[in-house]
């Protein structure tokens, strides 16, 4: 690789580190702040019609009113005592912002009847949620119904009406209150005060800053220990977790850096839910860089042991199932995270196991197919095979299918289901090569002739630098027809077909010099027509 493009891949990784960096700043930070917590499920009625008198329907014009700011209608639907009537508005307005900023509400798990929950054991209110005040207090939110306002209506009972300013006062960090301009003080998008959007601008270099500095300081001392090994492994290490220790550190640093911003809790759920998230990315990160380095470390030891082929062909291949199964793991932990029930998917994929299997069994046969052949060593990348019909180079072993380049330089791909069926003949596992051939003599060749050519053919095969001497065989096999056969049998021990094939021409030329020095020929396929006449047997002029 160039050195300009590997800058290049270094620049991309550290703009991908920022970006996770910034939707770190955009999530984290209210996991720790008090908020009201939601304990009831979603509710509904079988016919999903919600009574215009109902808790529901009561809450929905409240907010409905509150956006449209018209804080005295929406005071209707609180329980002032006589005595603050004149500050209802008031009160109905910082109940909204404080619903806003403690309260992530959905109002759907409020009751769609008239007479509210029946099954909460409290026949005159309805328990909306509770807030986790300042001292660790938690004030529950109740509705109480008033049956006797025009229209009837569910409304926030006076009890919680009363702990409105309480609430109020301690949102968006109090301290800071009076030492704003009041236009910082406004909410912005998000139910976010325009005073934090600002906070979360200037967080974003701190967090950044802080993720190099840690990460520098702790890798700088770690490279002192490591360079006192003797290994080159811990080094490797360091290098390659550089990246997700960075996320990591900047995910930990996140929580306190913001803690003084005190955003809102309707993003509680998702800042929780990614905090986690970015946390578990930057382990699932680290196990990806560890898989690619052990896999690197495997082929180079493989290699220097001189199986180079061996590690092209079962490394890379385990490293994909390590990935494929890490992925799977990973998925399923941020479908958790953001609130999918995993247990039920997990549940429902054994309830479906048949139709599943059904449909990937020939996926699930050529995965198991490439682990068979890994295991059994069948071939390697770059190993002659025949497997069946086909006949070629190994070019690539996948986790579905073998490619295999021909003679005719065509790319065949099996898959290894399949192909861990066939008949597999590989040709890089010899440790010595085949020569067979048989030599067709005349018949006018003596016996005395035959055993000198047998000699001569013995000691050139012996004499070769590359023979087996353990077996070498020249032998008188049969008569056939036309030609006495002498068959001829040698290894030699080489497992370069090439060179096997110059070593196989020079023989076969020696071989038929040597018949020629004999007196002797190749025979060819022949027959001789006998006429029989009145005067005896007489061989015709012709033959076949």
């Amino acid at each position: 690789m160039r050195p300009h493009t590997t800058n290049r891949l270094r620049r991309f990784i550290r703009l991908a580190a920022v970006a996770c960096l910034s939707c770190v700043v955009a999530s984290i930070g209210l996991a720790q702040f008090p908020k009201l917590s939601v304990s009831k499920p979603t509710v509904d009625t079988p016919s999903g019609v919600v009574a215009p008198d109902s808790p529901r329907a009561s809450i929905q014009e409240f907010l409905r009113l509150a956006n449209a700011n018209a804080w005295t209608a929406a005071a209707e639907y609180l329980e002032v005592p006589s005595a603050e009537r004149g500050n209802a508005a008031l009160l109905a307005k910082h109940l909204k912002v404080v619903l806003d900023q403690r309260l992530a509400l959905d109002v759907r798990s409020l009751s769609p009847l008239s007479v509210g929950d029946t099954t909460d054991g409290d026949r005159d209110a309805d328990r909306v949620g509770s807030i986790t005040s300042v001292g660790g207090r938690e004030d529950v939110i109740r509705l109480v119904r008033m049956p006797s306002a025009v229209p009837p209506r569910w409304v926030f009972a006076q009890a919680s009406v009363g702990r409105v300013e309480v609430w109020y006062d301690n949102l968006g960090a109090p301290w800071l209150r009076d030492r704003l301009p009041p236009a910082l003080m406004r909410e912005g998008p998000w139910h976010v005060f325009y005073w934090q959007w600002i906070g979360l601008a200037l967080a974003l270099p701190v967090l950044v800053l802080v993720a190099w500095l840690v990460g520098g300081l702790l890798r700088s001392v770690l490279t002192r220990v490591a360079e006192r090994t003797a290994t080159q492994w811990d080094d490797l290490l360091l290098t390659h977790l550089r990246g997700p220790f960075r996320l990591w550190v900047a995910a930990v640093a996140a929580t306190p850096v913001l803690a003084v911003l005190e955003l809102n809790a309707r993003l509680a759920a998702f800042v929780d839910s990614t905090t986690r998230g970015l946390v578990l990315l930057a382990l699932f990160w680290a196990a990806l860089r560890v898989i690619h380095l052990v896999q690197l470390r495997f082929e180079n030891a493989v290699w220097v042991s001189g199986d180079s082929q061996q590690a092209r062909t079962l490394v890379p291949l385990l490293g994909n199932i390590l990935r494929v199964s890490l992925g799977i793991i990973a998925v399923l932990v941020a479908l958790s995270q953001f609130g999918y029930p995993v247990g039920t998917l997990l549940a429902g994929l054994g309830i479906g196991g048949i139709a599943v299997a059904l449909a990937g069994q020939k996926t699930v046969e050529h995965l198991f197919g490439s682990i068979s052949l890994a295991a059994d060593h069948a071939f390697r990348v770059g190993d002659w095979v025949r497997a069946g019909t086909t006949e070629g180079s190994i070019e690539r072993i996948g986790l579905r299918s073998t490619s295999f380049r021909t003679n005719d330089r065509t790319v065949v791909r099996i898959p290894n289901g399949r192909l861990a069926d066939e008949r597999i003949e590989t040709f890089g596992e010899r440790d010595r090569m085949f020569l067979k051939t048989d030599l067709d003599l005349t018949y006018g060749t003596s016996a005395t002739q035959i055993d000198q050519m047998r000699d001569e053919i013995e000691a050139l095969l012996r004499a070769h630098p590359k023979i087996w001497p353990e077996a070498v065989r020249v032998h008188v096999v049969a008569l056939t027809d036309s030609a006495i056969r002498m068959r001829v049998m040698a290894w030699f021990e080489t497992r370069d077909h090439p060179e096997f094939l110059g070593i196989r021409h020079r023989m076969l030329l020696d071989f038929l010099r040597i018949v020629e020095r004999n007196g002797s020929n190749v025979a060819f396929p022949s027959r001789t027509v006998y006429h029989v006449t009145q005067d005896g047997i007489a061989p015709a002029h012709g033959s076949d």
